[in-house]
């Protein structure tokens, strides 16, 4: 919840979608994306991130 309200804030000061990064790593937990807990949509957030750009992020399904 506290990275939506940043990002809106940050957007305020006139930064791109691509200079914004936001993390997920809360969703991890195996880390190898076996158990499937941080797949959002086709997205493995422990294979491919954890840290996406705004610009790729807000893409995915929270």
């Amino acid at each position: 919840m506290m990275m939506k309200f940043a990002v809106i804030e940050i957007q305020k000061l006139g930064l791109a979608d691509k200079d914004i990064w936001v993390s997920y790593e809360r969703k991890m937990n195996c880390g190898i994306g076996k158990c499937g807990h941080c797949k959002m949509d086709s997205t493995y957030v422990c294979l491919d991130g954890p840290v996406f750009n705004y610009e790729f992020a807000k893409k995915i399904a929270d």
